[in-house]
Parts: C-alpha cells; structure tokens; sequence
C-alpha cells in the first residue's frame, strides 16, 4: 500500500525517513499474508507456534487477544479458523515509525498509510493538518474534513476491497456499514475499532462513543451518514 510522510520540521534529516521506511518493510516481512515466508503466514499453516514466533509477531497477536476481549469478541485476529491481524498489524507499524521519527526530532509531521493517517503538531502556518474522509462513491469529493492537531484518523470501509471484514460471531460477510472513520489520540485504538464498528454495523458507533477521548464517522450503503455526539467539534464546517 502507498505510504508517504510530510515532515514539517527543518532539523529531520533523510536518516529519519529511511529508518522509518526500512522498519515498515521488515514488519510486512513478519506480518504479510501475502508473502509464505511470513511469521504470520507460517503460523496459519500450522508450520511455527505463535510462541515460537518473531518478538514482535508475539507482541501483536498479545495486543489482537486484548482488544478481542475489549469488544466483546467484534475485533479478531482469527476468522474461520484463520489468523489475519491486518486488522491491527498495519497501525501498530505506523506507530513503531511514528515513534522513529519522533526519535529523530519530527513534531510537526503528517504521516498517511493506504488512507490512514496519524498528524501531529501543525503545517509550516502554524494551521492542523486536514484529513478528508472520502466519499465512497465519487472517488474525487470528502464528505468531512478533520482538522487533525496531535490526532490518528482510521478509516475501515468496503469500498476499496469489497466486503473484506466479516461478523466474527458468524462468519458472514459485514454489509451493513460501507465506511467507518475513528478519531483519537492513538493510531491502533482507532483502527482497531473502525475495523469492530465496520463488523458490527449500525449499532457500532455506540461502541466508540463510550470510548473516552475518540469519535466516530459511519456511511451507510444508501450513502446516508451518523456520527457519535463529539465528532463535528474535530471537522471543519461541512461544505
């Protein structure tokens, strides 16, 4: 998936980038379920224990067990008998980058992984970063826009891979939300939980708004749209 990073502080040097980068591509290593030679990949097949397992595979399927329990069972990393903690893998590496860059001296950065997004600090002017929520049928409008200072933007929708999340309680296919947008502070907690609302559908926004200090945005499949009660204070005001 595309990742791209706008540093906004003059001090960051290239060496912070390429660390970044280089980190991001030893985690698809470990976690692609695409590659056979993956620690993820060879766990599903039966081929390496999780106990066995890279540090930092056992460190993200620890993390997938502990929101399993905290959503009641509506985020899992194992579906049908079959392990894909892409879930959560994927805000868990922009974390370990964040983090890098961070080491390096950036406050003041925007860094976006296939549509998600974690922002700190501010742009050159001094204004939050913007983060649009795309629409999910015309490919070129935002139907919000979050005024992102210090914030992580998830989005989990089905328009890009089709029906990928499936109910974990039943195995069938989650088609009553088309997307599912997370704001708050932290990259895997909002991921993590636009991946459980996406699978619960309707009634998964209450989830978020119980959740301190994050909100949420949902479309529906006849385009209409609901949000938890703080979500309008984050966005600029609509077009």
């Amino acid at each position: 998936m595309p990742v791209t990073v706008d540093v906004r502080d003059a001090r960051v040097g290239p060496a912070a980038l390429e660390e970044a980068f280089a980190d991001l591509g030893r985690m698809d290593a470990l976690f692609s379920t695409y590659r056979r030679d993956s620690d993820v990949s060879r766990i599903d097949r039966g081929e390496l224990r999780p106990e066995d397992a890279e540090p930092e595979v056992r460190a993200v399927l620890d993390l997938c067990e502990r929101y399993r329990r905290a959503t009641g069972g509506w985020f899992s990393a194992w579906i049908g008998g079959r392990l894909d903690p892409s879930g959560l893998v994927k805000s868990w590496a922009m974390d370990r980058a964040c983090s890098i860059l961070e080491r390096h001296g950036a406050r003041n950065y925007l860094l976006n992984a296939g549509g998600d997004v974690v922002a700190r600090g501010h742009r050159e002017d001094g204004e939050p970063w913007r983060v649009g929520i795309r629409h999910p049928v015309q490919r070129d409008r935002v139907v919000r826009v979050v005024l992102a200072t210090d914030l992580a933007v998830a989005t989990s929708g089905t328009y890009e891979k089709g029906t990928h999340v499936v109910d974990p309680h039943t195995g069938a296919a989650a088609t009553s939300v088309v997307s599912v947008t997370v704001v708050g502070a932290d990259i895997v907690e909002a991921d993590v939980h636009a991946t459980a609302v996406l699978a619960m559908g309707r009634s998964g926004l209450e989830l978020v708004e119980a959740l301190d200090g994050y909100e949420a945005y949902a479309i529906f499949p006849d385009l209409t749209a609901s949000w938890t009660s703080g979500f309008d204070a984050l966005c600029a005001a609509p077009a």
